[in-house]
């Protein structure tokens, strides 16, 4: 049953993370260039990736 909780806790923070970067994303739009704004967002998600994983 935890397994499952924490499968539903992870779908809901991916759902919550897509709402908040479309939302920049819309915010941003003709302001900055698109392959600029991809490269800001990956580059936070894989610092996050790896602060996670190391602690």
């Amino acid at each position: 049953m935890s397994d499952l909780t924490k499968e539903n806790k992870e779908t809901i923070q991916r759902a919550e993370l897509h709402r908040k970067i479309w939302a920049i994303a819309d915010d941003v739009r003709g302001a900055v260039d698109g392959w600029d704004f991809k490269q800001y967002i990956l580059g936070i998600l894989f610092y996050r990736f790896i602060s996670e994983n190391i602690t």
